[in-house]
Order: structure tokens, then sequence, then C-alpha cells
């Protein structure tokens, strides 16, 4: 199951080092600015990038427990974080209101 997270709590986490923050914006929209931290998958990268067998599987995933919050469109964000869940991962939440609340979030 994933949950939303807000994004001043989402900040505080990543800032304490307890989560990792993934942008999966698609390209075309990422021109809107990056977030400081974030690593960046490509949507139709998602399986490669969590699948805990895959040898590309994002490098700083410790294991299935690691927090993860999602930034994406915000209509596909509560999706995302499903399909990352149901490889395995016991702390996904997506970022409720997604790039601008955590951008805002981040220079508050």
């Amino acid at each position: 199951m994933a949950d939303p997270i807000s994004a001043q709590e989402c900040a505080e986490h990543r800032d304490r080092g307890d989560a990792i923050v993934v942008d999966m914006r698609p390209q075309v929209v990422r021109h809107q600015g990056s977030l400081p931290g974030a690593v960046v998958v490509e949507p139709h990268e998602l399986l490669a990038a969590f699948d805990p067998s895959s040898h590309r599987r994002i490098p700083v995933i410790d294991d299935l427990d690691t927090e993860i919050a999602v930034v994406s469109v915000s209509s596909q964000a509560p999706q995302i974080a499903q399909r990352i869940a149901a490889l395995g991962y016991t702390n996904v939440h997506y970022v409720d209101g997604g790039f601008r609340a955590l951008r805002s979030a981040t220079t508050a």
C-alpha cells in the first residue's frame, strides 16, 4: 500500500536522510525545475529502477524497507507509488501536492 505524505514531512525525512525522493515526472514536465537530492527515474524505467533483482536498481535503495517518496504528475503519483509497493517495498509514499508543494517546502 502506498500512502500520501505531506510535502513538509517529505522534506524533513529527506533532510534527515530517512527518505529517498524519486522524481518520476516525465522528461517533458521536468522543465519546471529539479528537486535537490532527488533521484530521477523516467516512468517507463520503473521496473528496472525498483525491481529488487534488477542490476539497474537505484543504488541508494538499501532494502525493501527503504522509505521512498514519489514525485510525479499528480494524477499518476498514487498509481506509480502503488506499482513500486507491489514490488515488495514496505515504505512507499507519494508526495501530496507533487513537485510544486515539495519545491515550496524545500525553500521554506
